[in-house]
């Protein structure tokens, strides 16, 4: 046997080839974790695109159809104010509520609130027919205006000359000749419950003012009667019923619908009385630039024809350098009232990235209502 024509491989080879092998392991783990980390970057980038214009779309669609139900042909129907009861609480005792009503958060994020018919059938006025025996009397109405049982209704004063109420139908409507009558009873002999009517009208605590309603006087059927606020808790959008669940709101108490939101800033778009033309743009705040918009009454409530809205959406990861300025402008700054808001970021902050949307949303109802 020849032993000197078989070859191998050296010491030297075997530990070159080992660093080869090992270079190239640590060259093909830095592209992977490079191309990981971008593909987090990306996905938490579409993350906040989707997530920014779902909640965008959210506010959208509640500020277009806010105040369904509460105007008539020449204006709010409740201008005096609207009695609320739920269960044994008096959530609003003759309170002014506005179609929407931006709650400003200070430094923070501000809050939105909607109220609004959610009928099936048109939310237009049903005339009163016959006058009422007492606050909790049954209601004598031309049409059944689409009610049906457990769905409330609005009932309004002639020409708005009384203080609104809302009510809970105990039973579908009942034909009494060519009217028809509407109970709103609290409890029924089969032992249902209508949370939205008073236990007794007649003993404490009630309303400070119980209107009997009577002919030519309004009902408006509000089917299960959206009363909703939208803020931002735990870097989420949130809702809640103010009707059902009082404030203070925080995560415990509200339910999330919209995550990775970090802020929300809102304005009224006011036009003179008489116009449709929006001249300003003011924050909800005691000391806009407009005067006091902290809590617009009815006079001003026709005056507003818009919401202007900002959406801050966040991406989940978190980056190892800062890529993110220190501030976000959440409008365009030059519009006549007050000064665009502007979000400063902390230095942990800049290390997500983030989507920003904004539009402007005619608040139509007040529109079409005739408000001036």
């Amino acid at each position: 046997m020849n032993r000197s024509a078989q070859n191998g491989v050296t010491l030297v080879e075997l530990m070159v080839a080992l660093v080869i092998g090992l270079i190239a392991a640590l060259v093909i783990q830095q592209v992977m974790a490079m191309f990981e980390g971008q593909k987090r970057t990306s996905t938490g980038g579409a993350d906040a695109q989707v997530n920014g214009a779902v909640a965008l779309f959210s506010f959208e669609r509640e500020i277009r159809q806010s105040g369904y139900g509460l105007f008539g042909g020449s204006g709010p129907l409740c201008p005096l104010g609207i009695n609320i009861s739920y269960g044994d609480s008096i959530v609003a005792d003759g309170t002014f509520f506005r179609p929407v009503t931006i709650l400003d958060g200070g430094v923070g994020p501000d809050a939105v609130e909607f109220m609004r018919s959610d009928a099936e059938l048109a939310a237009v006025p049903n005339l009163v027919v016959a006058a009422m025996a007492g606050p909790s009397g049954e209601i004598s109405v031309a049409s059944a205006g689409g009610l049906r049982v457990n769905q409330t209704f609005l009932v309004a004063g002639k020409d708005a000359g009384k203080v609104c109420s809302i009510m809970q139908m105990s039973e579908d409507p009942e034909l009494d000749g060519a009217n028809f009558k509407l109970y709103h009873s609290n409890t029924t002999e089969g032992g249902a419950t209508f949370p939205f009517n008073r236990p007794d009208p007649a003993n404490p605590p009630d309303f400070t003012t119980k209107p009997i309603y009577d002919i030519g006087d309004m009902v408006v059927n509000m089917g299960g009667f959206v009363r909703r606020r939208y803020q931002v808790n735990c870097n989420r959008l949130t809702e809640v019923d103010p009707t059902l669940t009082p404030g203070p709101y925080d995560c415990a108490n509200t339910t999330p619908i919209v995550d990775h939101i970090v802020d929300v800033q809102a304005q009224y778009g006011i036009a003179p009385a008489g116009s449709l033309q929006i001249t300003q743009w003011c924050n909800a705040t005691a000391v806009s630039a407009c005067g006091d918009w902290s809590n617009p009454g009815p006079n001003d409530v026709a005056r507003i024809r818009a919401v202007r809205i900002a959406v801050v959406a966040r991406s989940v990861q978190f980056e190892r350098d800062q890529v993110s300025p220190a501030s976000l402008a959440l409008w365009d700054a030059g519009d006549p009232g007050d000064a665009a808001p502007v979000r400063a970021l902390t230095d942990d902050e800049r290390r997500f990235r983030y989507k920003v949307f904004s539009t402007i949303v005619p608040i139509r109802n007040v529109i079409w209502g005739g408000s001036n």
